[in-house]
């Protein structure tokens, strides 16, 4: 497309959804299912007017899914993370997010592999493996809103966030170690992939920690918090750059980067003299610019999403879907329940109604669509992978809030 096309098609992609937004305000489905329905159908569409519809997915690249949403997803989820009230809960969501992912990727892709090749089908472990790394990263955006009519104990909201803001880094690095596996055909050794984890975890950790106060050093430096340019820019650009000389650069995590980079600035803001905080206005409008830019990354993913399978356009085999839903509940439960029988002997135990609730708080959301996304065309499974991918995220988009507004209605969650 030229560029004239390309902004017409942008501008009028935004006014649609929009427009979906305003006519489904009132659902009790998150909006995000919408847009992937109408994904789906300008999916359908564009499969049979090709030459007259914009392809949409063809905007998004993997290398732009990586290096231009991917950064805005874990900046958006690491600044909205309460430190102080988190530390109370910080074993209990570390564990979750890095034990936890893996036991649950296991679970799931046991389960996954067991009814695939009960249906016929050959795909390999290690393959099932990489569809449900990526599917172990939680998402509470949408409980959230739940969160507004039903308020639950700040703790174990805390549990909830913290689990999907460090199962981020976790999942990503995971995806990244089973793609060079996957994918590229790498092989695979226990002890130097344990030590290239490593590395990437302390090398990330390092850039991030670096581009967070050099960001923090010039913000004050040039005086610039209240700044209406510099302000609300300077602390996702500084990201970015973590995000893209550590994934790039360095071949380490990216997203650890990007993550601790997000909260040195949050550290650093927190322990400004009174006289140099910005003025609530100031933050305000700060917040509501970042928030805008990761529901556009939100909308665009799971849009694309759903035009990819639009595209597709032919049954999905009978395995993937149910296997897929079936798979994820079981695994999510098992994570969930086992942590709590592994902590109830200890100060660290929830009671049975919080782990209810942190189970139904499983959502997977633009992550796991963005890394389902990287995946190349060429990959022979990735059909398989983008329906199943699909049913998982709008089953727990759709069910689990509405599970769980029915189950806050009723349940007295004061006690432990």
């Amino acid at each position: 497309m030229s560029i004239v096309e390309s902004v017409v098609s942008l501008s009028l992609f935004l006014i649609a959804i929009g427009a979906l937004e305003h006519y489904t305000r009132n659902s009790r489905l998150p909006y995000v299912c919408w847009v992937v329905l109408a994904g789906i159908g300008y999916g359908l569409l564009e499969r049979s007017l090709l030459p007259v519809l914009p392809p949409m997915q063809r905007l998004l690249s993997p290398d732009i899914v990586l290096y231009v949403f991917l950064p805005l997803l874990i900046f958006d989820s690491s600044r909205k993370l309460d430190l102080e009230n988190s530390k109370s809960v910080a074993v209990q969501s570390f564990l979750l997010a890095t034990a936890g992912i893996v036991l649950n990727m296991f679970v799931m892709g046991g389960i996954v592999y067991g009814l695939a090749h009960l249906f016929g089908s050959r795909i390999g472990w290690i393959d099932v493996l990489l569809l449900c790394g990526i599917m172990s990263a939680t998402d509470p955006v949408a409980v959230g809103t739940v969160f507004k009519v039903f308020p639950i104990p700040e703790r174990l909201r805390m549990v909830i966030e913290g689990e999907s803001l460090l199962n981020d880094g976790t999942t990503v690095i995971l995806f990244m170690l089973l793609e060079k596996i996957v994918i590229d055909h790498h092989a695979f050794h226990l002890l130097p992939a344990i030590a290239a984890f490593m590395i990437a975890i302390v090398g990330a950790v390092l850039i991030g920690a670096v581009f967070g106060l050099g960001g923090s050093f010039l913000l004050r430096r040039w005086h610039a918090l209240n700044d209406r340019f510099i302000a609300p820019l300077f602390p996702i650009l500084f990201v970015y750059l973590a995000f893209v000389l550590a994934q790039g650069q360095f071949d380490i995590s990216g997203v650890v980067a990007a993550m601790t980079a997000t909260l040195v600035f949050r550290v650093v803001f927190n322990r400004l003299r009174p006289e140099d905080v910005p003025a609530k206005e100031e933050v305000t409008r700060y917040r509501g610019l970042w928030d805008s830019l990761a529901d556009l990354a939100n909308v665009f993913l799971f849009f694309v999403l759903g035009v990819e399978i639009g595209i597709l356009a032919h049954p999905s085999p009978l395995w993937v879907i149910p296997s897929g839903i079936v798979a994820l509940v079981l695994a999510r439960a098992v994570v969930v329940y086992g942590f709590g029988a592994l902590f109830w002997p200890t100060r660290l135990r929830f009671s049975m109604s919080w782990l209810h609730v942190l189970n139904m708080g499983g959502l997977r959301g633009a992550l796991c669509a963005a890394l389902v996304l990287l995946i190349p065309r060429d990959y022979p499974h990735r059909a398989v992978f983008l329906y199943m991918a699909l049913s998982m995220s709008l089953f727990t988009l759709m069910v689990n809030p509405l599970a769980m507004r029915s189950y806050l209605g009723k349940a007295n969650l004061d006690g432990e």
